[in-house]
């Protein structure tokens, strides 16, 4: 009698493996059909993996996903709960990011951000959580906690060009231009040539020829830097050269007056993103030797003739990326930006 209940819990366990494979094969098929685009096909392939295996949350998981690419936002979020509330640790965060994204998309946004708050709680500070909770933020017009939390994401992984290009955004419309121009610049450091790159390019240009009234806000100090000499000093710069010679000019040395005087301000007692990554990380691109080569790069979605230089200097463009992905790589022929007399006050 043991022997025929010990094979008996074999067969049991046998088939249950059996089951879990033939339902996985089924998430792989519809995973695969997602990725091309065929959400309706790849939810039939989850609701056969339930059937085999009705407890898969994946299968959930990856249907709530299809349906949120389907902007059915009903099904998105009630699939996605039922992840969340079988508390099914390797897709929790995930989960999350689907609930959040379905209650957005209803405009519910004030629960969106409620969910994303409590998947921080369960979860801890993950990248995604901290990006889409600031997007939900900047989506309700509360640009200071956009801020705080996609400085979180940036801290977490800066290797993402859409927590960059938000975060830019959000800065500027807190009338934080500085920071929002150092953010513009990495963002298309990241990603120099998209439709968005081009958006992005226009509103940083924008930041440069921004006139501003005696008394503005943007005038006043921005975390120790005196706004009023820089802007007074970028203005001396501009040119009224319509051209796409003239205007590249412009912005190269408006730019270069930035990273170099901000950089010049830094000191021991000062904290945050802006003085911990995005100056010291300009301070060494514009000491690099790459400068010019770095301003075409990340310029080619505005101006032709950037993407055109580009294409025509292999030589620049491989000491560039040697320098960027290895700290090293020599220096563009004739670039020098070491020296502070370029620099000085040009209003006495």
């Amino acid at each position: 009698m043991r022997g025929i209940f010990i094979l008996l819990i074999l067969f049991v366990a046998s088939i249950t493996v059996q089951s879990q494979t033939s339902s996985e094969k089924l998430i792989r098929e519809g995973v695969s059909l997602h990725d091309r685009g065929r959400y309706n096909d790849a939810i039939k392939c989850y609701e056969e993996a339930l059937k085999v295996n009705p407890t898969s949350m994946s299968a959930v998981y990856e249907m709530s996903l299809s349906y949120l690419k389907l902007n059915n936002n009903d099904k998105a979020l009630s699939l996605s709960t039922k992840v969340i509330n079988a508390n099914f640790q390797p897709l929790l965060v995930d989960a999350y990011i689907v609930k959040g994204t379905a209650l957005a998309n209803m405009n519910k946004m004030n629960e969106a951000i409620k969910t994303l708050n409590e998947a921080i709680t369960r979860c801890g500070d993950e990248y995604l959580l901290h990006f889409n909770l600031g997007l939900s933020y900047f989506n309700n017009k509360d640009n200071k906690m956009a801020v705080f939390h996609l400085r979180k994401a940036i801290e977490i992984d800066a290797t993402h060009a859409s927590a960059f290009l938000l975060y830019a955004y959000a800065l500027n419309d807190l009338d934080l231009w500085v920071q929002s121009f150092y953010a513009f610049h990495f963002f298309l450091l990241l990603e120099p040539n998209t439709e968005r790159s081009k958006d992005a390019f226009g509103e940083m240009f924008d930041i440069l020829n921004a006139r501003l009234e005696p008394g503005s806000e943007r005038l006043t100090p921005e975390d120790e830097i005196d706004r009023e000499w820089l802007y007074k000093n970028i203005s001396l710069k501009k040119t009224t050269g319509t051209d796409e010679a003239s205007q590249y000019s412009f912005f190269v040395e408006a730019s270069k007056l930035i990273f170099f005087t901000v950089s010049q301000m830094q000191n021991d007692t000062q904290s945050g993103l802006l003085w911990l990554f995005f100056v010291p990380t300009y301070e060494e691109i514009l000491g690099s030797g790459h400068f010019d080569t770095y301003c075409r790069y990340v310029s080619v979605a505005h101006f032709p003739e950037s993407l055109a230089w580009w294409n025509n200097n292999k030589k620049q463009v491989d000491n560039f990326i040697e320098w960027f992905e290895h700290g090293q790589g020599d220096a563009d022929d004739g670039e020098d930006y070491g020296d502070d007399s370029d620099f000085e006050d040009e209003s006495n």
